[in-house]
């Protein structure tokens, strides 16, 4: 979380975010930085983010939740966003998918990394459906967590899936 996500996710974060997790706020203060942007990883937050994650080492599982504005709907679950593949509904308005080129870098590939963005006033269902998803990682290897993902919602994840392969052809998913 970075800029003032953090203060819109925190209520979010304590109701749907597993015990499991280790939650760390990347940037308390400061502009935002999309994580997308291609000079995240030289700017002050990129550099901060690339601190906590090395201080969560090691983690089999590295999980970036964001919030957005109903009106960057359309632009987040676009096909084609460049720098990541676009995020995919899987109910309620939580969207799921890859993290940027530019964290895989510095994330490798053994871990499974993942993108969840929620609306910034979530709805119950929301919540639930963020909940759901989180709670499928914990105690899985990325194949169990793909194969628990895709019984639970099996058109969605079909969708992130396809759009992942396309983004990172010959790589595991997520």
């Amino acid at each position: 979380m970075h800029g003032d996500e953090g203060r819109c996710l925190e209520p979010v974060v304590d109701r749907v975010v597993p015990r499991e997790f280790r939650v760390r706020r990347v940037m308390r203060e400061g502009p935002y930085v999309s994580t997308v942007d291609p000079g995240f990883h030289g700017s002050e937050v990129g550099r901060r983010w690339r601190e906590v994650v090395e201080s969560l080492r090691p983690f089999d599982a590295y999980v970036e939740l964001h919030c957005y504005r109903r009106e960057a709907y359309e632009r987040l679950t676009r096909e084609d966003r460049g720098e990541v593949p676009g995020l995919v509904d899987f109910g309620c308005g939580v969207l799921l998918g890859s993290v940027p080129r530019g964290h895989r870098r510095v994330l490798g590939w053994d871990a499974l990394t993942l993108t969840v963005e929620v609306p910034r006033e979530p709805t119950l269902g929301a919540l639930r459906v963020a909940r759901e998803i989180l709670s499928l990682i914990p105690g899985r290897t990325r194949a169990g967590f793909v194969r628990a993902l895709r019984r639970r919602f099996p058109g969605p994840t079909r969708e992130a899936l396809r759009r992942f392969r396309r983004y990172y052809p010959g790589r595991e998913p997520f």
